[in-house]
């Protein structure tokens, strides 16, 4: 058990940084990421994410934007499904390797 603890300690300080449980990929819908954070839609699918509390919307400029648009163009109604029955629970989730910006 404390073999355990002490690796995971250790993977803890190389720079990972993950915020609560993974998100569930569900009905038939994968999220995606930019530097890191879950990606939201608004209504008319422009993509944003939490920080904290606060929404943060992808620049428009991003070389990501299109991309991520084009993800709820063709998720969009797994989209809305996921998000009602599990897009609160994730909200300010920021993981290891969705990184979007550099």
């Amino acid at each position: 058990m404390m073999a355990l603890l002490l690796g995971a300690a250790g993977l803890a300080g190389q720079g990972c940084y993950v915020d609560g449980p993974e998100p569930i990929y569900a009905g038939g819908y994968q999220p995606a990421f930019y530097d890191g954070y879950l990606v939201y839609y608004d209504g008319a699918g422009r993509p944003f994410y939490y920080d904290g509390r606060a929404p943060m919307w992808v620049p428009v400029g991003s070389p990501y934007y299109g991309g991520l648009v084009n993800h709820w163009h063709t998720y969009g109604p797994a989209y809305g499904q996921w998000n009602a029955r599990y897009g609160g629970r994730y909200r300010g989730y920021r993981g290891y390797g969705g990184g979007r910006r550099r």
